[in-house]
C-alpha cells in the first residue's frame, strides 16, 4: 500500500510543526509540503498532487474553505481535512459546501485526524458533527434552490451525480456552492474568502 501524501496549510509555525510531528511519525503518511498561506498551499497542491490536504480555517489570505473549493475543480482532488479551533456545527455545514471530507476540531484526537486524511473514517460528516439543526439553521439563510444541492452535499452524493440530478453543468454548481457560502457568511470580520490574486472580492465571514 502506498503512502498517504500530505499537505498541511497553517498561518501558526507551531501548529504546522505540530502537525508535521504528528502525521509523520505514523506508518503509511507522508507530509509532503507545509504551507502559511492559501496561495502558497494551492502551489504545493498542484505541484506535488497529495492525497489530502488538511487546512486551517482562518489563513492570512484566504478561508480554507475556499482552498477545498478550489481543489475540488482539479481532475484528480484530494481530501481535503478543514482542521480549525472554530470547528462549530455552523462551520462544519459549511466545509460540506466547500468539499470538506471532514471539518475537525484542533483539540481532536491524534486518530481522528489520522482516520480524515487516510480516508478511514465511513462517515467523516457525520458521527455526531453535522446535525440536521444545523443544516436548517444554515439553510434559512440559502436560497430555496440551493436546499436541494445543500441536501445532496451533506448526504455524500457526488457532484457529477447532483449535477446529473438537477440538469446543471458541474462548472454551474460549483458557481451555486461559491454563492451559497457567500450568503451563510454571516456579518463581520472583513476577511477574504478567496484571495485577490485567484480573482474574487471578500466576503465577510465570522472569526
Amino acid at each position: 500500500m502506498s503512502a498517504v501524501g500530505i499537505v498541511l496549510v497553517d498561518d501558526h509555525p507551531a501548529v504546522r510543526a505540530g502537525l508535521e510531528g504528528l502525521l509523520d511519525e505514523e506508518d503509511g503518511v507522508t507530509i509532503l509540503a507545509a504551507a502559511a498561506t492559501g496561495r502558497e498551499g494551492y502551489d504545493a497542491i498542484l505541484t506535488l498532487r497529495p492525497d489530502a490536504v488538511v487546512v486551517d480555517h482562518h489563513l492570512p489570505d484566504e478561508s480554507g474553505l475556499t482552498l477545498c473549493l478550489r481543489v475540488q475543480a482539479l481532475d484528480r482532488a484530494p481530501r481535503v481535512v478543514v482542521y480549525s479551533a472554530f470547528a462549530d456545527a455552523r462551520l462544519r455545514v459549511l466545509g460540506v459546501i466547500a468539499g470538506a471530507v471532514a471539518v475537525i476540531p484542533k483539540s481532536a484526537s491524534p486518530d481522528d485526524v489520522l482516520a480524515a486524511v487516510r480516508g478511514d473514517d465511513p462517515t467523516p460528516r457525520d458521527g455526531g458533527q453535522l446535525t440536521a439543526r444545523a443544516l436548517r439553521e444554515v439553510g434559512t439563510g440559502l436560497d430555496p434552490g440551493d436546499l436541494a444541492i445543500l441536501g445532496m452535499l451533506a448526504h455524500g452524493v457526488p457532484v457529477d451525480e447532483i449535477a446529473t440530478t438537477l440538469s446543471i453543468d458541474e462548472a454551474w454548481l460549483r458557481a451555486r456552492r461559491w454563492a451559497m457560502l457567500e450568503r451563510i457568511a454571516t456579518p463581520g470580520r472583513r476577511v477574504p474568502l478567496r484571495s485577490r490574486t485567484h480573482g474574487l472580492p471578500p466576503v465577510a465571514v465570522t472569526a
